[in-house]
């Protein structure tokens, strides 16, 4: 039978990524062995809102086919006692991604209207003021206007160099250029057949082609908020488009590239980064919100670091030691949103199969729900079978349990 044993420790792999569970501003030993090594550091913290989030995740495989049901659960408060315990945890963020940073490295800080004058007198003091780069104005078009005062549609992305020998090439992020026509410039076409804009100075033409790229100044409007409905959505409040991300790395980073995440939420900027080439590790308190982020990455080669839900929640199966037959047959871990089950599995949201060396769960296969593959295989065939194989799981809610095979 299995039976429920607490093993904070994943790794597939070489575990060179990280996803760990905690608070950044804390002493984190793992965290701490990657100073001095982060191409890049993003942190998009909570803006001191004074809101209670939620989250919504598909529940079964007819929940991940169709979309319904879909059950809300709590994310994350944004509530603080005051705003000297808020501002002291955004110094704390900033101070330890100041410690991750190479000397080549780059800092991104996402705030918002409430809290982006503090963060930058914050980041003045930590990295200088010679070190501040951009503040880069993210606007977007989203529900709600205000009445009594211009509606705040816009987040802004404070960047700071570690020192002044960073990496930025700008050339990385080219966009499509936007042939405007003005009065004063003269539309031709060349011998090649290329459309351009011509404008005469000083007796010297200056041409300006359609096709050639234009690169983006600190204000940028073209990517949009996440819709309702949008397909990258994991149901994670507060998460930000990966086409954003995606531009933050690329004029930053280079295949191979560390890039730390310290409130990595739903994983979007790792999985900006691993479509980079680069390695990842990501710090996040919620355990809920780290497993999503896990459920979206690339985990060949992942350490997770993540406590386990103690509770009398039960796995059914069987596990042959001689061929690594791992099969599944049932799982009961009861939360009070959950609908009725009509499969026998449907609680389960993805597990993975290994096992346990030195109070290590080495794990070898791994298989999770999406849209493009809602249901969960039920077995797997270790390549080394062993006697304390072990099966991690994590339930609709997110709630993390492992469980060992006993005889």
């Amino acid at each position: 039978m299995f039976q429920q044993i607490s093993v904070p420790m994943e790794i597939s792999g070489d575990g060179r990524d990280l996803l760990l569970c905690g608070d950044a501003t804390q002493p984190l030993p793992e965290l701490q062995a990657l100073e001095g090594q982060a191409q890049c550091v993003y942190m998009d913290p909570p803006f001191m809102t004074g809101e209670m989030f939620t989250r919504r995740r598909r529940f079964g495989q007819h929940g991940w086919q169709t979309g319904r049901p879909s059950v809300e659960y709590p994310a994350y408060s944004d509530r603080f006692a005051s705003r000297e315990e808020y501002l002291s945890t955004l110094r704390g963020l900033v101070q330890r991604a100041h410690q991750l940073l190479k000397n080549t490295g780059v800092m991104y800080l996402h705030l918002d209207w409430r809290a982006s004058a503090y963060g930058r007198l914050i980041c003045d003091e930590i990295f200088g003021e010679e070190m501040f780069l951009n503040e880069i104005v993210w606007s977007y078009e989203s529900g709600g206007r205000a009445r009594k005062y211009f509606s705040r549609k816009h987040d802004v992305i404070l960047m700071y160099s570690k020192t002044s020998r960073y990496h930025f090439d700008l050339h990385a992020v080219p966009l499509k250029r936007t042939v405007v026509r003005h009065n004063h410039m003269r539309r031709g076409v060349d011998e090649d057949g290329r459309a351009y804009s011509a404008i005469t100075s000083g007796g010297k033409e200056y041409r300006y082609y359609d096709d050639d790229p234009v690169y983006p100044g600190d204000v940028w409007t073209d990517i949009s908020h996440l819709q309702q409905r949008d397909p990258e959505r994991t149901g994670y409040a507060t998460q930000k488009p990966l086409k954003l991300l995606d531009r933050l790395l690329r004029p930053v980073v280079k295949p191979g590239s560390l890039v730390c995440d310290l409130c990595c939420g739903a994983g979007t900027t790792l999985l900006a980064a691993q479509k980079l080439g680069c390695r990842v590790a990501g710090v996040e308190i919620s355990p809920e919100a780290l497993l999503i982020a896990r459920s979206r990455l690339t985990t060949d080669n992942m350490t997770l670091i993540c406590p386990c839900t103690d509770d009398p929640a039960t796995l059914e199966g069987t596990y042959d030691a001689t061929s690594g037959l791992t099969m599944l047959t049932g799982f009961d871990a009861p939360h009070e949103a959950f609908p009725p089950l009509s499969r026998a599995l449907d609680a389960l949201e993805s597990w993975s199969a290994g096992v346990m060396e030195n109070g290590v769960l080495h794990t070898e296969s791994a298989f999770g729900r999406t849209t493009k593959q809602p249901s969960l295989p039920q077995f797997c065939i270790l390549s080394q079978p062993a006697p304390n194989a072990c099966v991690s799981t994590v339930d609709a809610a997110g709630r993390r349990r492992v469980y060992q095979w006993q005889e």
